[in-house]
């Protein structure tokens, strides 16, 4: 009489179809991670452009407001561009007004800022300490500053260039802010406008 053995293990091709289900299972695991991983990326350049967007903000506009006649100069304005801003202001409250550039060069994405102590004779001499304010701008034609006089209400055109000093009265600023990562791109738009107490 013949004994039916049955051998125990997996054939051949159950070994096969468990590896292509347990790889299928692995591929959509990784793919989610990925995602998640990919939006965790975009969230924390959306806060990172928010936090220095805000900084930004509330520093220029607590300059502008207190802008003031530089050390042996008659005026608080130095230059008035659609990119950039050259003005007085005592940011360090030690009653000199430091002299102060904001700007955008041609072709770059940082906006920089640049403060110049007035130090002795000639006044504001020295190159001053530069840093970068706010990363990723990408505002294209859009002007980050622009410039209005005193009948400016809420509505109407800004003063065109090239900017006559005496009519200011509101300095307008406008960015745009993306990650030229498409990965993780959220735009940021941020926009105020900015009196000046001083004039």
């Amino acid at each position: 009489m013949k004994k039916n053995i049955r051998q125990k293990g997996f054939t051949l091709i159950e070994t096969i179809i468990a590896m292509a289900i347990f790889s299928v299972l692995m591929l959509a695991v990784a793919t989610l991670f990925t995602s998640l991983y990919r939006q965790q990326s975009a969230s924390i350049g959306m806060i990172q452009r928010t936090a220095a967007a805000n900084r930004f903000i509330k520093t220029i506009s607590k300059e502008i407001r207190e802008a003031s006649n530089g050390v042996g100069v008659g005026s608080l304005w130095v230059t008035a561009g659609e990119n950039s801003l050259t003005f007085y202001s005592d940011v360090n409250g030690d009653g000199l007004a430091e002299k102060i550039s904001y700007t955008l060069a041609e072709g770059e994405t940082d906006l920089k800022r640049t403060v110049v102590e007035p130090g002795s004779s000639p006044y504001y001499a020295t190159e001053g300490e530069t840093s970068i304010v706010c990363a990723e701008v990408q505002n294209g034609t859009t002007p980050i500053f622009t410039y209005y006089d005193e009948n400016y209400v809420g509505i109407g055109d800004p003063l065109t260039p090239p900017i006559n000093f005496v009519q200011v009265r509101l300095v307008g600023v406008s960015l745009n802010l993306n990650s030229l990562n498409k990965q993780s791109s959220y735009p940021l738009h941020v926009e105020t406008k900015i009196h000046l107490r001083n004039l």
